[in-house]
């Protein structure tokens, strides 16, 4: 799309989001591999950055994300917030083309690939330096994944990295005269370049200190009270003011290294400004009173007011098809104790419940997917049993068991365990007479996820099962996973990997990942089907035919359905919305950050 170009709905945008959607996952540089003097296979990357010119310069973007900034530390950004905010601070030494689907030179000018795929060199591009002015070397390259696979720093990344079955992570170390970083892996590893784009480069001059090999503080650092003055990146902008709870100021880097075809400097924006709000009404409130230039993730609340405004022609409405990203409510199965407390993760009785697979099922049975789309989405969503969607066609698995909505097949299952309601309250009690009672949690800063909720809560009352709705916090979600492992029940969605390669999610899916939702960080797996899992993983990391993967995977998504450790919901349709025809060089896809992940190139009319 030419930066003079308004921004239409136009087939040309809609042909790029389709080819996205239906997993269209192209090679993944444009080069054509070569053999070089000491045996490596290499791809070579052109130099230059080839992205539009002619724009407006000057000006300022402002959109909004729901929740606070927990961290802006990139090593191990906490919450969805400071996730989002991550690439505008900092670079990676590989990019993603989200309109191609294609892995891109970011600080990485090029790299090579050995014939046996276990050894990756990346050179480092020429005269790159930090927002302060300081020169970035591959020694910070070096400090950064130092970082990363530091023993004791545990971070989602780094689970990605390890080998499934051995645990090990790859070695790295550098080149100095040749400005490179080498890798050295033990198996190959398919998605080993696109692993290596998602680790953000940090200054080692600033931050050295901090990652000791006993006791690291890094993660400590580069926290929400930060000076904005030290958080230094070499992305597309800097950190100008942060006010918790209000706003997040960014101010073009001057020392960012890209450029357009005319030579000249990018980011065009002068400024980004970033609005802290409680939840996605107030989102839409300000986008209606003209306060946001945009808005991603459009919920299925908005989508006639939005469509109005579209159709008089004060804005621009996107829509995106099905989403990638999958809504679900997973059990806790941890049958660990508090190492302070010695208190059980799950109550007794409650794990006896949630353990039995029959259990499980009949919740499954009683939960409603229709009437959830229904009530929630306004007919605006498609029943799912995999976090693949039916939008990621390259991985989507049709013929996975689709379970029934069902409340008699739900009360067999429970009147098959004995657990009856016996006092005849509303509610069954177990073999000891406990009432079969327990707590829903989901975060409150997603309008929609309340409304879900409250339908299963009715849908399982059905059945005889007593149900209790807890809204709290995003970030407190994250902790009660990612750290104290106090829950029941959790209803949350997962934002799909960019790119939407089930690889990415090892962490999810390995029984040792940190977000293994169910029971996270197992030292062995605690089961059979579990084992098999992590062995079907692995096999697919060293895979490199796409129909071979697909059918590791496949396996994978059939023993999840089999076992119902968790229930997979629904995905809602897409939709983002813009200001007519106030921003130059937008480019909507499906994936992840939907109209902002670009924002190195877009600029705004006058």
């Amino acid at each position: 799309m030419a930066a003079t170009d308004p921004i239409t709905t136009t087939n040309d945008w809609l042909t790029r989001t389709l080819l996205v959607a239906i997993g269209l996952i192209l090679p993944i540089c444009s080069c054509t591999p070569t053999s070089s003097s000491d045996h490596l296979a290499t791809e070579l990357i052109d130099d230059s950055v080839s992205v539009t010119s002619a724009a407006n310069r000057g000006g300022r973007l402002v959109y909004a994300l729901t929740g606070e900034v927990d961290s802006f530390n990139p090593i191990e950004a906490r919450g969805g917030t400071g996730r989002q905010l991550r690439s505008l601070s900092f670079s990676t030494l590989v990019g993603l083309d989200h309109e191609t689907v294609q892995l891109t030179p970011e600080l990485a000018r090029s790299w090579q690939v050995s014939e046996d795929r276990l050894t990756w060199t990346f050179f480092l591009r020429q005269g790159l330096q930090w927002s302060d002015g300081t020169a970035l070397t591959v020694e910070d390259c070096l400090f950064s994944f130092q970082a990363i696979f530091h023993p004791e720093i545990q971070t989602n990344v780094q689970d990605g990295f390890r080998d499934p079955h051995s645990r090990e992570l790859p070695t790295v170390q550098i080149d100095s005269e040749q400005q490179a970083i080498i890798f050295q892996l033990k198996n190959s590893d398919e998605l080993f370049l696109t692993r290596v784009g998602m680790v953000s480069i940090i200054p080692q001059h600033l931050w050295k200190e901090h990652l000791q090999q006993q006791n690291p503080t890094l993660l400590q650092q580069m926290t929400n009270a930060i000076e904005p003055a030290l958080l230094v990146g070499s992305g597309p902008f800097s950190l100008h003011r942060y006010d918790p709870g209000e706003k997040v100021v960014y101010r073009r880097n001057p020392h960012y290294w890209k450029k357009d075809l005319d030579g000249q400097q990018l980011p065009y924006l002068d400024e980004i400004v970033v609005l802290l709000v409680a939840d996605q009404n107030l989102m839409w409130q300000k986008f209606e009173a003209g306060q946001l230039d945009l808005v991603m993730d459009l919920t299925a609340d908005h989508f006639r007011e939005a469509r109005a405004l579209d159709r008089i022609g004060k804005a621009q409405l996107f829509r995106l098809g099905p989403s990638l990203n999958s809504i679900w409510i997973c059990f806790n199965l941890h049958p660990g104790t508090d190492p302070k407390s010695g208190d059980q993760y799950v109550s007794a009785e409650k794990s006896v419940w949630f353990q039995q697979l029959d259990f499980r099922r009949a919740v499954q049975h009683a939960i409603d997917r229709d009437a959830i789309i229904r009530t929630a989405y306004q007919g605006r969503a498609t029943p799912i049993w995999s976090k693949i969607t039916p939008a990621n066609r390259r991985w989507y698995h049709p013929g996975l068991p689709k379970p029934e909505h069902s409340r008699d097949k739900a009360n067999l299952l429970l009147d098959q365990l004995g657990w009856v309601d016996t006092d005849e309250d509303g509610t069954r009690e177990d073999h000891q007479g406990m009432p079969i009672r327990f707590t829903i949690h989901t975060s409150s800063q997603i309008n929609i996820f309340s409304k879900i909720a409250n339908q299963i809560v009715q849908d399982l009352a059905h059945i005889g099962i007593d149900v209790r709705l807890d809204s709290i916090p995003s970030s407190e979600i994250s902790n009660r996973l990612l750290n104290t492992h106090r829950w029941d029940m959790i209803l949350s969605g997962w934002k799909s990997g960019v790119p939407p390669d089930p690889g990415l999610g090892k962490n999810v899916t390995l029984s040792s990942g940190r977000l293994h939702l169910w029971h996270p960080q197992q030292s062995t797996p605690a089961t059979a089907w579990e084992t098999k899992i992590d062995d079907r993983m692995a096999q697919m990391d060293r895979e490199s035919d796409p129909a071979q993967r697909k059918i590791h995977f496949d396996a994978v998504q059939e023993l999840i359905s089999l076992h119902v450790p968790i229930i997979y919901l629904v995905a809602e349709n897409s939709y983002c919305i813009t200001q007519k025809n106030r921003i130059g060089n937008l480019k909507p896809t499906i994936l992840r950050p939907q109209l902002t992940w670009n924002l190195d190139q877009v600029w705004i009319r006058r």
